[in-house]
């Protein structure tokens, strides 16, 4: 690489009481097409399709709108990531999936082996608790396209893609694409054999499930790279009978001057919210907290689970220390694995932190 692959970060507190929200114009003198936004996010409802969050660029302004259901409120934690357009490639690209359960959308072409993509999506219907109907699974299925797929239909998942591919070695995707992964109705377990620098690596997951009900235990599958050749994934029981799906992981290795990853996790239990120990990172304003999926699901166990306890929002409460807040308390145990990653930016910039709707 000749140059830095990531030139700012900024980030934003955002509560969303309606539909839509938009951030203020990024302050940091940022090109909104080389960005990338990454969130963490709890809302306040049962239903699952209220608990989606869809991320576009506002054409002209420099801002980014998130669009949800009317119904619910939530609040998101949002790290914008610009990235170097010598190093880095970002495309946007809109998408619905509807009732033919998959979508084939369309992508300029890109190197397999060195991208891997950032999903949103919302649905604007009502009551559509059944996990089924709301995960999704992707994959990038051709140099031109990208696939993504739900199991059953209850309303259309209108969503956003960022395909981020590195053009000079700033990252490339272990094993060349994404991992697939089959998971049977009693699998609570997966493990995958790999080959990577646990400090310099990432992971985002997306998965599909048969699952016709509405405990995240039957539903939700958290990933952890455990170690240098182990990837974990886990869901807290077997009680659905129809859970089968899928699983595409995403496992990102940045070079050495790219990022420094520290991976972690939230055991809450019951708690509403719970704090983890990290390592200081060199300059905390260009570290980021995410999930390992796109949303911050969490993982459920016990005997019964809510489903608005399911999310959890992540944030720095120091340089040494991580806060997680779930969206609910109550029945149930829940844990969540978060990834810190800190881009190593040349000349580092302190992020503006905006909060925006409180």
């Amino acid at each position: 690489m000749a140059a830095p692959a990531v030139l700012s970060v900024e980030k934003f507190s955002i509560a969303m009481p309606d539909g839509t929200v938009s951030t203020p114009a990024l302050s940091l003198g940022q090109n909104i097409n080389n960005c990338v936004p990454f969130l963490t996010i709890t809302c306040d409802t049962e239903n699952n399709e209220r608990q989606m969050v869809d991320v576009a660029k506002n054409t002209g302004t420099n801002k980014f709108d998130f669009v949800a259901s009317t119904f619910g409120e939530r609040d998101l934690e949002v790290t914008v990531v610009e990235f170097n357009p010598a190093e880095v490639t970002i495309q946007e690209v809109a998408f619905t999936l509807g009732s033919g359960l998959s979508v084939s959308v369309a992508v300029s072409a890109v190197v397999i082996a060195n991208t891997f993509p950032i999903i949103y999506a919302q649905c604007p219907g009502d009551s559509l608790d059944n996990f089924s109907k709301i995960l999704m699974r992707a994959s990038i299925t051709t140099t031109t396209n990208l696939s993504i797929i739900k199991d059953t239909h209850g309303a259309n998942l209108t969503g956003h893609a960022y395909i981020v591919e590195a053009l000079n070695g700033a990252w490339d995707i272990e094993t060349g694409a994404s991992i697939p992964i089959n998971h049977a109705a009693g699998d609570t377990a997966k493990n995958v054999a790999i080959t990577v620098v646990p400090a310099r690596t990432g992971a985002w997951s997306y998965w599909d499930t048969a699952e016709l009900l509405d405990d995240p235990r039957d539903a939700v599958w958290d990933t952890v790279i455990t170690d240098a050749t182990n990837l974990d994934l886990t869901k807290g029981n077997a009680a659905g009978v129809a859970g089968a799906g899928d699983i595409e992981v995403f496992v990102v290795n940045f070079a050495a001057e790219v990022a420094v990853v520290q991976q972690g996790e939230f055991n809450y239990i019951t708690a509403a919210s719970k704090t983890a120990a990290i390592n200081a990172p060199g300059v905390l304003g260009n570290a980021m907290i995410v999930g390992t999926n796109a949303y911050g699901w969490c993982e459920g166990s016990g005997t019964s689970n809510a489903k608005a306890a399911a999310l959890g929002r992540m944030s720095f409460n120091s340089a040494t220390e991580v806060l997680g807040t779930r969206s609910g308390v109550g029945n149930g145990n829940y844990r969540q694995n978060f990834q810190v990653i800190e881009w190593l930016i040349a000349d580092a910039v302190n992020p503006q932190i905006i909060h925006i709707g409180v």
